[in-house]
């Protein structure tokens, strides 16, 4: 049985929540998530009611946010802005042309385009934010999300996904040692890996 192939572009938004996991730091402190968020544009090639490739070019925000026990009322977050390429692989099933629920694979490939680290303290000189590079160890990436969506008349899809980012992003850049002392102790790390939650609808045209 043959089946015809059916390619529609579409725009995508969504919320992106982030934590980080961090090994061997030198100071004590709790990491917290960070809500942000990504847009973008997909091209969708459906084959059939049932599989869809779905690859895109994704504006996507993720971060890191923590508290440092030792340094009195001290936070310090970190904000990225990706310019990523997601491959998102559907299967699912279809009723007709009013719905398909799917599961979906979405290995993708980023390079870091923007950084922000902002630091609050009661200690004043350690307070402000900085546009740096300094607390990113690599600026590319790379991950794979699943998850599972619903798609509505062939022209909205809402899907809900957990991705895995496997680079080693954050930590000491040793070529740009200037970020202040409080910045550089949490960056003394071994492993930094960012995982997240991202929620997205997608209106295709």
């Amino acid at each position: 049985m043959a089946v015809s192939a059916h390619a529609q572009i579409g725009i995508t938004a969504g919320l992106t929540s982030t934590s980080s996991t961090l090994k061997d730091a030198k100071v004590s402190f709790e990491s917290g998530n960070v809500n942000q968020y990504h847009v973008g544009l997909v091209y969708k090639i459906g084959l059939g009611n049932i599989l869809a490739i779905q690859p895109g070019l994704v504006y996507n925000v993720k971060g890191s946010s923590f508290d440092i026990s030792n340094i009195g009322s001290t936070s310090v977050d970190f904000k990225t802005g990706f310019l990523e390429i997601p491959v998102q692989v559907q299967a699912g099933l279809g009723i007709g042309k009013i719905a398909r629920v799917y599961a979906l694979a979405e290995p993708f490939v980023g390079v870091a385009v923007s950084n922000k680290v902002t630091v609050k303290s009661a200690v004043e000189a350690v307070s402000g934010t900085q546009k740096t590079w300094d607390n990113v160890k690599s600026r590319m990436e790379y991950g794979i999300g699943l998850g599972a969506g619903v798609e509505l008349f062939r022209h909205v899809q809402a899907s809900v996904k957990y991705f895995w980012n496997f680079g080693n992003l954050y930590g000491q850049n040793t070529d740009n040692p200037d970020l202040d002392s409080v910045v550089n102790d949490i960056l003394h790390v071994d492993k930094n890996n960012v995982g997240g939650i991202a929620a997205t609808v997608t209106v295709l045209f």
